[in-house]
């Protein structure tokens, strides 16, 4: 079985690269949107430049890195899909303000763990521009939504398959999930959070957003033990 500390670097350096790579590639407008294997594909191709360029100012700078958060890889996530499948049934007797706030608690909570991995993952992520390999295959898409399976592989790490789950929404492809092993990391996240939350009410689980106490990693390892 995939170890729980590869899968999390796994997805890690996925999230990095398709972050990193997004930027090279929004500054020349070079995203084919109709395709998203091809969104994928063409923002994972900028990463090297980008990295090499920012990786530094990223990682000893906190501020920058969730600026970056917020520019370059925020608008390519559908935070509100997320938001309702994360709150589950929840969502349906929740107010639109409720949702809004969320959403919002969400967003922070995400761009929290994305600009910790900038710490702990930078120099995996650079060795992997340089010398890891990723094959993109497109499992299925219809409609809205699309399904693209990624293994990734470097010396640092085994290869692992990776299943991005995007929707389209105002002509953009974004992505709202990535699974591995048969593990949603969120489903994990929606676990984790109502575990930290101890109940189904939403200001509970606002609290536990903000208070940064949903343990992500902690509760993947015991979906995949």
């Amino acid at each position: 079985m995939l170890s729980i500390h590869n899968a999390v670097r796994a997805v890690a350096l996925l999230a990095l690269m398709l972050g990193f790579s997004v930027a090279g590639a929004a500054d020349k407008q070079s995203v084919d949107n109709e395709d998203p294997e091809a969104v994928v594909s063409q923002v994972v191709s900028n990463a090297l430049d980008v990295l090499a360029e920012d990786i530094d100012r990223l990682t000893d700078d906190e501020d920058a890195g969730r600026a970056f958060f917020d520019e370059q890889v925020l608008p390519w996530l559908d935070t509100d899909l997320m938001a309702r499948f994360t709150m589950g049934r929840v969502a349906r007797q929740a107010s639109d303000e409720e949702i809004e706030r969320f959403t919002r608690a969400l967003e922070t909570r995400v761009a929290n763990l994305y600009t910790s991995s900038l710490k702990s993952y930078a120099s995996e992520a650079e060795d992997f521009a340089e010398n890891g390999e990723i094959d993109l295959r497109t499992v299925s898409q219809k409609d809205d939504r699309a399904v693209i399976s990624a293994q990734i592989s470097s010396p640092q790490l085994e290869r692992t398959t990776l299943r991005i789950q995007l929707h389209r929404r105002d002509h953009r492809w974004r992505v709202f999930d990535v699974e591995t092993s048969g593990v949603s990391m969120l489903l994990v996240f929606r676990d984790a959070l109502r575990s930290a939350a101890q109940d189904d009410e939403v200001e509970a689980m606002i609290a536990a957003l903000e208070e940064g106490t949903v343990e992500v990693e902690e509760a993947w390892e015991d979906e995949t033990n």
